[in-house]
């Protein structure tokens, strides 16, 4: 009896260092929903990409993925919101490369992206386009920058937040054009869109996402998409010329979307939400949901993306530098 005893709390002792062991703890995530944090204002492509992904991706993780709106100081009010949450998987951040590799080394900020983050998965990529309404007089890049030279500081210039994925390219252009503008931040990609639309802004950013709708219905013009080459499989931007074909070769930001974990989520919890998100790319729905809003999938694992932020950090290190010479 005795012997029986003493057996049965010698399982019991097992059962319980089983449960409580990381192998279990993974196995069992996530047992609730997942806070998605977006460190931009509604309606910017950040906003349009994760309500579609996270309506698909819940059915895989097997729970909600909730999104939380945190705009603010260019993106790093979302992001210090995720660095000081519990690193236990359930908070994660939809950035991207400016305000996880560029913004950080402008202002100081109570955390350290390189160090308190992991790349989850880098779902695609996004080049920006210079746009403005059809009402205004100019007609192409060249128009607004005969007319900001001839009004030097008169030209208001919109854009998403300092140093993001607007305020950038949109440096790049000036400097390279010797032009003088007023440079009007918005809080994300979405207010900003707004401001142009409603006429506050003269010139503005916006990603094809965004913009399409309203380019086809004769209110937007596309000026110019930044980089080398244009958009030729779009059907709707394909004619508009490229920044390298002005000869404006340093106008080349590119986002990259990237979902990012705090650097001390349990590796069993990071590598289930890396897995779902490779199951996501596969997933029909979310390919039907890209075609949708006109976006491509140009996945990268997230230990491969982590593999180049450090380089990327310090070509960002490099533009900064270039950018506020005097």
């Amino acid at each position: 009896m005795k012997r029986s005893i003493s057996m049965f709390f010698v399982g019991m002792i097992a059962l319980a260092a089983l449960l409580a062991s990381p192998m279990a703890a993974s196995a069992a995530y996530p047992d609730r929903p997942i806070t998605l944090v977006l460190p931009v204002g509604a309606g910017g492509s950040h906003d349009l990409h994760a309500r579609g992904i996270t309506s698909i991706i819940a059915d895989i993780l097997g729970q909600p993925m909730i999104v939380k709106l945190v705009p603010g100081g260019a993106g790093m009010k979302g992001t210090g919101f995720v660095a000081k949450a519990k690193a236990d998987g359930y908070t994660i951040l939809f950035t991207h490369n400016g305000f996880d590799q560029l913004v950080p080394q402008t202002r100081k900020v109570p955390f350290n992206t390189m160090r308190d983050f992991k790349t989850v998965a880098k779902i695609n990529h996004g080049q920006p386009m210079f746009i403005s309404l059809t009402s205004r007089p100019w007609k192409s890049m060249k128009d607004v920058i005969a007319y900001a030279k001839k009004n030097p500081g008169k030209l208001k210039w919109g854009h998403s937040g300092v140093w993001g994925a607007g305020h950038t390219p949109s440096m790049q252009l000036v400097k390279a054009a010797g032009i003088k503008v007023k440079f009007i931040p918005h809080k994300g990609g979405g207010p900003s869109l707004r401001a142009l639309l409603s006429g506050q802004d003269d010139i503005g950013m916006a990603f094809p996402t965004q913009a399409r709708p309203h380019a086809k219905s004769g209110k937007l013009r596309a000026l110019l998409v930044t980089g080398p080459k244009r958009l030729s499989k779009d059907p709707v931007f394909k004619g508009v010329p490229s920044a390298g074909e002005l000869g404006f070769n340093s106008v080349s930001f590119q986002m990259d979307r990237i979902f990012m974990a705090p650097s001390k989520t349990p590796a069993g919890r990071l590598q289930t939400l890396r897995d779902a998100f490779v199951k996501l790319t596969k997933n029909k729905s979310f390919k039907r949901f890209m075609r949708s809003i006109g976006e491509g999938v140009v996945f990268v694992g997230g230990a491969d993306y982590d593999n180049t932020r450090a380089q990327r950090y310090k070509e960002f290190t490099a533009l900064i530098k270039a950018m506020t010479a005097k």
